[in-house]
């Protein structure tokens, strides 16, 4: 690797006065050093001035964590801090830009014109100019010996807790716990039951301080038995301080059942909003409401519609909201006991085997006195004491400094403390999440390139930068500093509680910016003396911001996030040459059509997002970002070439290309030598060729399309990957000659991936026999594969034979339409050394199959491991399946099922494992028998369903548009289950899934 991308793989920004001189002093010591031992500054007077400024550097690294809860006290230290951060992103700027133009100019004749050597003199000068004022301001603050003194003494209290990334997906604990919670729940839930019925929605209110737990007992009574049965429809909609009306809508309509994709305007999808729920019941949750007119002005119009059963259940922090919006009963949330206290913190802390001691539980209850009763509070200080494991630890927890001043209000010091106690890295990580809008769905991918693009992320060993992001993701969730959605897959989306959030922008407001309202407008600009606010580091704007400010006025920039603001569509041509410190530029879902000439002078920008924009066009000065490592264009349909410098961008290691209208890949992604994720790129006869696959050792991420343009020359092209771990082959759906299916054949059959491989995804395999390497001996091809996805238009009559391999996880056949019957193919010859099938296989996806009569999985009946693991089923849109197949009957961690579409089924038998089974749109399903474990039964559409036998332990029954239910219904035990029945044609449980 080059020195420069050497220097950045070191690097680590500070987002906080307390992380300052751990964070940017250490990475300015690490490129100084590398800049003098690879004698990149030749000039004598750069290398002088270097030293100086090593030796001043030195001297702050005696400089305590506490001192931020001083600076907080104390002014004076405030403003001693403020200098030195604002000192050392300067020294960090200019590093990076003198080794950004070193690595521009030519490397092999530096001075081979008097040109070029006049070049490297005048920089060199600039360099040195630059360095001498800092020396001379860093001196200046040295001198300011007793605030620097009080700094570098104070109590070393603060114990930090160094990141363990070995929580791949971690333990969380459990919401608020405790008799309290269950009284509050018991309580609303009877209100909400003993409402007069009108035509009118009831609105119910839920009030209290911030991270007293309004939003966990809202969920709790979301989810709550009762109210599942009650209502048909269930919606929940956080509601931020600036919230996006339409996108509230939208998300509305899909939790109801709807579908909105064609319509955008807020009339348009109020009225589909009123459509889908017309005559329904529903219970809807407005969580975390600022003002009452997301009700009265908007949504109150769509839900007048559902006669006589909406219920309204409000959060909020202000008693006049709930008035305003007509509330009929308000719970204000009280602080939680000391004893549920208690428990919540001892079930979130211990995360390790054994049980808490006396002494543990004693320590607890101390230090649950001191988080005031609030659960947030005390779920933040059970995630830090989570970390540590002896009683002496817990005691310098209990006995810290708690009681700061100067914290925003509502913000208590327990928060703080757990802050305080992270590692450095995450508190970097942790406090640029608050530069994200209110309520933002924080994914884990996502966020772990934006902070590797910040620098934030050291590489562990035996680990990439990209997985140690991800493992500082879970440290957080873990923490419980962010939290993980209701619907979040592997705790991979999360948000940020808004308290939270208020902490960070605190901690961060001397040099980070979030513009929420208008308002905001004034912390951003310098009114009074008509400029910009100065020393402005990094900037987030929400879609609320009716009027972009001059963002090029902010010439210390680092960070613009622009989220969803479809406002914002242009920029002034010069602004990138005024902006040459941003590091991560994120434009998502603008409206923004062109981008100027001037983003080359963006030397040090390392991340670009420019997905689901109306970009048309790319500048062709792209290619001389040569800090860029990210650069994602998803969802552009507008943008149909890539300019031709984009592939001088030598420092690439993401580059995804999805959905965009391109005609052309250009030649050259074979140098983007630390590329580890491309996604969306295709052969053509001028430009990209799959060859250039052979030269990217450490590509881990792959998504190839339209390989039906692909030529089967060459060697394999996959033959030097021995990282990939994500391989996605795609052809474009449509019909083909004998010829180019035979040509289509041999390029899939040089894609032979590595064995690390861990995730294979098929999409419309346009030939009758899949590649060679996935059909022969797949589990020594690919060993270690979890998940195997098989999508679309696949004209294979025989399937691949994935019994084999031994790992395999999750198995996804969808619209194989010449498979007429799955039997040993699909088996193949099991796994000899456990003489298993299947053996760790949990979840099996059988989808729009439509040709599949029979089903087979020990047509000899032989003595065999089938499928030990598998956990749930789902069979949807195979018409002509006659039967399951028998040997489901030994699966005996089969627990949940869902049949739609099977027209030709006619039982659903001898499943003594299934406790949850959904059936749906199968006509000619006559019996349910020998289902000893089912409680949850599901049934739609099944118009001929009328017979039930040996389902003694089920519970709860709910048929729709099933004429047969009174005849089901005499079959089942008479005590015990609750029975509902409805003709509306209502999707029964739209939110239960498999």
């Amino acid at each position: 690797m080059c020195l420069f991308g050497k220097a950045y793989q070191a690097k680590r920004l500070v987002g906080t006065m307390a992380t300052v001189l751990d964070g940017l002093v250490s990475s300015a010591l690490h490129k100084l050093a590398k800049l003098v031992e690879d004698e990149v500054m030749m000039t004598l007077c750069v290398g002088r001035d270097i030293k100086k400024l090593q030796h001043n550097l030195e001297a702050f690294r005696a400089v305590r964590q506490d001192a931020e809860a001083m600076a907080m006290r104390d002014k004076r230290v405030r403003l001693w801090w403020k200098r030195v951060s604002d000192v050392m992103f300067n020294v960090d700027d200019v590093i990076d830009l003198f080794m950004a133009n070193s690595y521009m100019r030519p490397r092999a004749l530096p001075c081979s014109s008097m040109f070029s050597c006049f070049a490297k003199l005048l920089l060199d000068h600039r360099v040195a100019t630059r360095i001498k004022d800092i020396n001379t301001e860093l001196g200046e603050i040295r001198g300011a010996s007793e605030m620097y003194n009080n700094v570098g003494h104070i109590s070393q209290q603060t114990q930090i807790t160094a990141v363990d990334t070995s929580h791949t997906i971690p333990i969380v604990g459990p919401g608020i716990v405790g008799t309290g919670i269950t009284r509050d729940v018991d309580s609303m839930v009877q209100a909400i039951a003993s409402r007069c019925p009108n035509n009118d929605p009831s609105v119910f209110g839920i009030e209290g301080m911030g991270g007293i737990g309004k939003t966990t007992l809202a969920k709790k009574i979301y989810w709550e038995e009762w109210i599942r049965k009650e209502f048909q429809i269930h919606i929940w909609l956080g509601i931020s301080e600036t919230y996006d009306m339409t996108g509230l809508l939208k998300q509305a309509i899909r939790m109801a059942g709807g579908n909105c994709d064609q319509r955008e305007t807020e009339a348009e999808l109020l009225l589909c909003l009123k459509d889908t729920i017309q005559g329904k019941s529903v219970f809807l949750v407005l969580d975390n409401v600022f003002r009452a007119d997301v009700w009265i002005r908007r949504l109150q119009l769509a839900f007048e519609g559902a006669l006589n059963n909406v219920c309204v259940l409000v959060t909020t922090r202000s008693h006049d909201v709930l008035l305003a919006m007509g509330t009929t009963h308000i719970h204000s949330v009280s602080r939680m006991s000391e004893d549920d206290g208690l428990m919540l913190l001892m079930k979130n802390s211990f995360q390790w085997p054994g049980r808490p001691g006396r002494t543990f539980q004693e320590l607890g209850r101390q230090i649950v006195r001191r988080c005031d009763g609030l659960p947030l509070a005390i779920k933040a200080v059970a995630g830090t004491l989570s970390t540590r494991k002896t009683e002496d630890e817990w005691k310098k927890i209990r006995d810290c400094q708690w009681s700061i001043e100067g914290l925003p209000e509502g913000v208590g010091g327990a928060l703080y403390v757990s802050y305080r106690n992270l590692a450095d890295e995450l508190k970097q990580c942790f406090l640029w999440c608050a530069l994200l809008p209110q309520s933002f769905e924080i994914r884990r991918d996502a966020v772990a390139y934006w902070w590797v693009a910040e620098g934030f992320v050291r590489k562990e060993h035996g680990c990439s930068v990209h997985q140690t992001a991800e493992g500082y993701y879970y440290e957080l969730v873990r923490r419980n500093l962010l939290q993980p959605t209701m619907d979040s897959v592997d705790l991979a989306v999360s948000t940020m509680h808004d308290v939270l959030r208020s902490l960070g922008q605190h901690l961060t407001k001397d040099h980070s910016l979030f513009m929420n309202v208008q308002e905001d407008y004034s912390r951003f600009m310098d009114v009074e003396n008509n400029g910009a606010v100065p020393k402005l580091r990094r900037l987030g704007i929400s879609s609320a911001i009716e009027e972009l400010p001059a963002i090029e006025e902010h010439k210390s920039l680092r960070t613009l996030l622009i989220f969803d603001n479809k406002k914002f569509s242009s920029f002034h041509n010069d602004t990138f040459k005024k902006l040459q410190h941003v590091r991560v530029l994120v434009l998502r879902g603008t409206s923004i059509e062109n981008i100027p000439e001037s983003l080359g002078n963006m030397v040090l920008l390392r991340l670009l997002d420019l997905s689901y924009t109306e970009i048309e066009k790319l500048p062709e000065s792209i290619g001389n970002l040569i800090s860029l490592e990210y650069l994602r264009l998803l969802g552009c349909p507008k943008l149909h070439s890539l300019p031709h410098g984009l592939m001088r961008l030598s420092n690439i290691s993401f580059l995804e290309l999805d959905q965009l209208a391109l005609h052309d890949i250009p030649k050259g992604i074979a140098r983007f030598k630390h590329l580890y994720n491309l996604r969306g790129v295709f052969e053509t006869k001028t430009g990209f060729r799959l060859d250039e696959l052979q030269d990217l050792p450490n590509i881990q991420r792959l998504w190839v399309d339209k390989l039906e343009k692909a030529t089967p020359e060459g060697e394999l092209v996959l033959k030097n990957s021995s990282n990939l771990r994500e391989l996605g082959l795609q052809c474009t759906s449509t019909r083909y000659e004998a010829n180019e299916l035979e040509r289509i054949q041999q390029v899939y059959d040089r894609l032979i991936p590595s064995p690390s491989l861990v995730y294979l995804f098929f999409v419309a395999f346009p030939c009758t026999m899949f590649p060679k390497w996935l059909r022969t001996e797949p589990e020594l091809n690919m060993p270690i594969l979890h998940i195997l996805h098989l999508n679309e238009s696949i004209p294979c009559t025989d399937l691949p034979p994935a019994g084999q391999i031994p790992e395999l996880l999750e198995l996804k056949i969808q619209g194989a339409d010449e498979v007429v019957s799955i039997g040993t193919d699909l088996l193949g010859k099991g796994v000899p050394s456990a003489a298993a099938f299947f053996p760790k296989l949990e979840l099996l996806l059988i989808i729009r199959m439509y040709n599949l009569e029979k089903w087979y999985l020990n047509p000899r009946d032989q003595q065999l491991s089938l499928m030990p693991c598998l956990q749930r089923l789902l069979l949807l849109d195979c018409p002509k399946l006659t039967a399951l197949p028998p040997d489901l009957s030994k699966m005996v961690s089969l627990k949940r099922i869902h049949i739609e579409g099977a027209h030709e089924l006619k039982e659903v038998v001898n499943l003594p494992a299934v406790a949850w089974l959904k059936l749906k749109n199968n006509k000619s399903l006559t019996t349910i028998s020998n289902l000893c474990k089912l409680q949850d039964l599901f049934a739609q559409d099944c118009p001929m369903l009328d017979r039930a036998e040996n389902l003694c332990l089920l519970k709860h029954v709910y048929m729709i548009d099933c004429p047969h239910a009174l005849e089901f219904r005499n079959c089942l035990p008479g005590d015990g289950v609750l029975f509902h029945v409805a003709t509306d044609g209502h999707n029964i449980f739209p939110d239960e899934a498999l």
